[in-house]
């Protein structure tokens, strides 16, 4: 157990150190989706399916994320693990999109998550590519 301990220790220190070494705008994009993202479905989890969809990706491709770390290091392939919980939940909210009352705190919030969803996986889906391919 004290192995994998360390090699999260690890693994979390080079995620700290590939994140820093991004562009600013990156960081702050990052501290975007967190808020939205992260705490947003926390939040309506109590009272809406859709932020506890959201959540569980949420959380599900935080994990995966850090399990791709331990095991590949911190690249252009981190983005992978949001392809692959966030798609099916973004798919979740353009289903839901007529039912939802987007004058409400909560139908706000959800165009917000659903943007920051999409604008997200596109840069993913490049990033993936580009790994792919070399770039």
């Amino acid at each position: 157990m004290s192995g994998f301990m360390e090699a999260l220790a690890e693994a979390s220190a080079a995620q700290d150190a590939y994140i820093a070494a991004l562009p600013a705008w990156v960081q702050y994009w990052m501290y975007w989706m967190l808020a939205v993202l992260g705490l947003g479905s926390l939040v309506f989890s109590f009272f809406r399916s859709e932020a506890r969809w959201l959540l569980l990706g949420f959380v599900l491709s935080g994990v995966a994320a850090m399990g791709l770390g331990m095991t590949i290091g911190w690249n252009k392939l981190w983005g992978v693990t949001h392809l692959v919980f966030w798609t099916p939940v973004a798919l979740l909210f353009i289903r839901r999109w007529s039912r939802i009352d987007k004058r409400s705190v909560y139908g706000v919030w959800f165009v917000l998550a659903l943007a920051t969803m999409i604008v997200s996986l596109v840069f993913d889906a490049k990033d993936a590519v580009e790994y792919v391919m070399g770039v």
